[in-house]
């Protein structure tokens, strides 16, 4: 193929070459599978590429240049454009697409509603930013219109301007409000704003299915409330966060009838964000001009912001705002298929999948390295090939369909690149039908190292949609790093699977995979595969979004508590989340004293020891100490739940001027409730040791503790001795340990993109 420059062909040239086809109609191939969705008519994608290179270069063309099918699917994916593309076996293949460019499709389609309300308008995608203007007249119209629509759809369980008791501004600027606090504080210095203990109104209510819909004028798109939608992050959100940012921005409006009306307002929004989030309510904005609610296609519009079909709510994008008993309204069967190397054949596996299309599992998980019919094939391919990426898709749907069931395998290509593939033969057109993860760590080829990383993440972390839930893939290794699970985490995941290939400690895999449910509030689920033998190395684990070990049943067998049965089949059922907490089951893990010894930390008195360093920032302190730098990462309260806050510190640009650092995260608690520390807390500062390779300091009024990590990557509690703990600063090397090359493992130069998505974590 030719070397073409496709990153310069602008939606503008896809638009006016859309304009030449209607025109001239020119003679083109009937498309088989890929098509280019604008308003409203199917044209043929790859003809219609070619066209739009030709606008911009005044350079024809030929087909046999570049590749259809995925590859062009993504070229107007990246644009900004809705697509369609249908698989051979006439199965719909929904390529994921990033979510803002799902939110900015629902806004542009209002852009046909041409009867009483001016529509929001955008020339390109938000990916483009370009100006989002919303209307000004008709609110009244559409807000009567909407509440009708909404007591149709809901039987009349609808109420405005309802209250509760505890939606309501706090007394006290703590915790979730500090941050947002502070944001609007340094807009324009205004502090009056924040009114303790005000209720406030919610615009309709469906309390059956607990549910707040706020109808968003111009007024709320203030420069006061894009600040306050960037303060609190870590709060989930149902609408498309940046989608409102962006509006913001664009629309810059500005109420000063009070001087701080905007300030005012932007925090009442925000509240109301938070405290539905924290009592599991889901709350969906709605903009004004996003639909026009005297349409006739009002109601379908509207129920696929609700994120309804069938006249059921179906929550994929709100997860983490649901409540208990919602999530067990609709449980999964998740089945791991625990492929050892002594099952890893065609008979065996035959014998798995007739017991699987006859069962009731809703998603069979195979492990690393998985024996399937076309095993060979996928060792033999190019994984960066779009076209035989496009091959394994398919062969990976009829495998699904043979099957019954949706479906992820996992194997290598020949370069050692190592994917996994979920594939939905049976995907409804909300639904994901195929995706893939490729494996960032301890692999010959890693996902950093592909041309583009940014672009590759941001389309691979999209979550992919199964019924009403949202699930993530991470690879083996990769569940040893907080930062994958958690780019899926912030995107609103209800479920990581992990494959893994086996041979690994129990104690390290058990404690890794129940960190991520905790920190992502989902559960995790994992299946091995490697190598048999007396004492084999291979398990299942599955966690509550709590992190409570859940307990399987068998497909092919019965279960007797043991999780590590070659070729057994175990089914977790999601419905089993009752919402307890149990206790980290190393609580009461002996402390031992360091046989070496090179740093001194007081129990009693670790605020003069940190006081020693001097201030990089506010949460970093650097020390010198012999040959050595200490770098002291300060994290307050339960910030340390959330890898994003920790990770910042331990990779901050202002360190890089440091050599021989050595790193201490301490956790700082001003009052530490000793049931949240022996449930979550305990096993969560063992892991940030592990996975940063660092020592851990716990400190509050009621329990001092220091945790290492060892050099196998083990977690040690490290035993005070005459009122010091004595830390090894040879396991405390940190990311300089972590990212260097070791083969097979890890580079020093995937450290880059290491750094950009964790940055990718802390921005919209």
């Amino acid at each position: 193929m030719a070397k073409l420059n496709w990153d310069q062909v602008t939606k503008t040239d896809v638009e006016e070459a859309i304009r030449i086809f209607d025109s001239e109609n020119p003679e083109h191939p009937e498309p088989r599978s890929t098509f280019l969705l604008y308003e409203g008519r199917k044209y043929p994608a790859k003809h219609i590429r070619g066209m739009a290179y030709m606008v911009h270069f005044g350079q024809e063309v030929s087909k046999a240049d570049f590749s259809g099918g995925l590859e062009t699917i993504r070229f107007f994916t990246k644009l900004g454009f809705d697509t369609q593309y249908t698989m051979q076996n006439e199965k719909s293949h929904q390529q994921k697409k990033p979510s803002l460019s799902q939110a900015t499709a629902y806004v542009l389609s209002a852009g046909n509603n041409r009867n009483t309300v001016p529509a929001i308008t955008s020339k390109k995608s938000c990916v483009d930013k370009e100006k989002i203007t919303i209307p000004v007249k008709g609110v009244i119209e559409q807000k009567n219109a909407l509440q009708l629509l909404m007591n149709r759809i809901f039987g009349g369980d609808v109420v405005c301007e309802k209250t509760y008791p505890w939606m309501k501004t706090p007394g006290e600027i703590t915790g979730d409000y500090q941050a947002l606090f502070n944001a609007l504080v340094a807009y324009r210095g205004n502090k009056d704003f924040a009114k303790k203990n005000v209720t406030l109104r919610c615009d309709f209510v469906c309390e059956s299915r607990k549910l707040i819909v706020e109808y968003d004028e111009r007024q709320h798109f203030s420069e006061a409330r894009r600040l306050s939608l960037l303060s609190y992050q870590d709060i989930p959100t149902v609408y498309d966060r940046k989608l409102w940012i962006q509006a913001c921005a664009d629309t810059q409006a500005k109420d000063n009838q009070p001087a701080n009306r905007d300030e005012i307002r932007a925090y009442y929004d925000s509240v109301r964000d938070i405290e539905a989030a924290k009592h599991g309510y889901s709350l969906i904005r709605i903009m004004h001009g996003q639909i026009n609610f005297l349409a006739s296609d009002a109601e379908i519009k509207l129920k696929s912001i609700l994120q309804m079909k069938d006249e059921q709510p179906a929550t994929s994008t709100i997860t983490q705002n649901r409540s208990d008993d919602e999530k067990q309204h609709a449980p999964l069967k998740i089945g791991l298929y625990l492929q050892t190397n002594d099952v890893c054949n065609e008979t065996d596996f035959k014998k798995a999948m007739a017991a699987v299309k006859d069962s009731d599992i809703d998603i069979l998980v195979l492990p690393e390295i998985a024996y399937t019919p076309f095993e060979e094939e996928m060792k033999n391919s190019d994984f960066l090939n779009n076209d035989e990426i496009e091959n394994l898709y398919r062969k990976t749907l009829d495998l699904s369909e043979v099957i019954g069931r949706a479906i992820v395998i996992c194997n290598q290509d020949r370069y050692g690149t190592i994917m996994s593939i979920y594939a939905n033969a049976f995907a409804s057109d909300s639904e994901t039908s195929c995706c893939d993860y490729i494996k960032h760590t301890a692999t010959s080829y890693s996902a950093f190292e592909i041309k583009n990383y940014d672009q590759y993440a941001e389309e691979v972390f999209t979550p992919i949609l199964y019924r009403n839930y949202r699930i993530g893939l991470t690879i083996c290794y990769d569940c040893n790093h907080s930062l994958f699970s958690r780019k899926y985490g912030l995107n609103g995941v209800d479920i990581i699977i992990n494959s893994t290939g086996g041979n690994v400690v129990y104690d390290k895999w058990f404690k890794y995979n129940k960190a991520r449910a905790i920190e992502n509030h989902c559960f995790t689920f994992t299946t091995m595969g490697g190598p048999d033998g007396e004492d084999p190395h291979n398990y299942v684990f599955g966690f509550t979004p709590e992190g409570k070990e859940m307990t399987p049943s068998m497909l092919n067998g019965v279960y007797d508590g043991r999780r590590n049965i070659s070729g057994g089949i175990y089914i977790y059922d999601t419905s089993e989340y009752d919402g307890t907490t149990e206790e980290d089951a190393s609580i009461d893990q002996a402390e031992t004293v360091n046989k070496l010894q090179t740093l001194f930390i007081p129990v009693a008195n670790i605020d003069s020891f940190i006081a020693r360093g001097t201030p990089i920032t506010d949460q970093i302190r650097v020390m010198k100490h012999g040959e050595h730098h200490i770098v002291m990462c300060l994290i307050e309260g339960d910030d340390i739940m959330k890898p994003e806050k920790v990770l910042k510190l331990l990779y901050h640009q202002a360190l890089k001027k440091y050599s021989s650092k050595k790193y201490l995260i301490v956790n700082m608690w001003k009052e530490l409730d000793i049931n949240y520390y022996r449930t979550k807390l305990s096993l969560i500062l063992k892991v940030r040791s592990m996975e940063n390779y660092c020592a851990v300091i716990l400190t509050s009024p009621s329990l001092t503790k220091c945790y290492q990590c060892g050099k196998t990557r083990n977690a040690q509690v490290v035993a005070a001795q005459d009122g010091q703990f004595g830390i090894d600063l040879e396991r405390a090397g940190g990311p300089e340990t972590i990212w260097k090359n070791k083969p097979g493992m890890m580079k020093a130069e995937w450290r880059c993109n290491v750094e950009w998505l964790i940055n990718s974590l802390t921005e919209v």
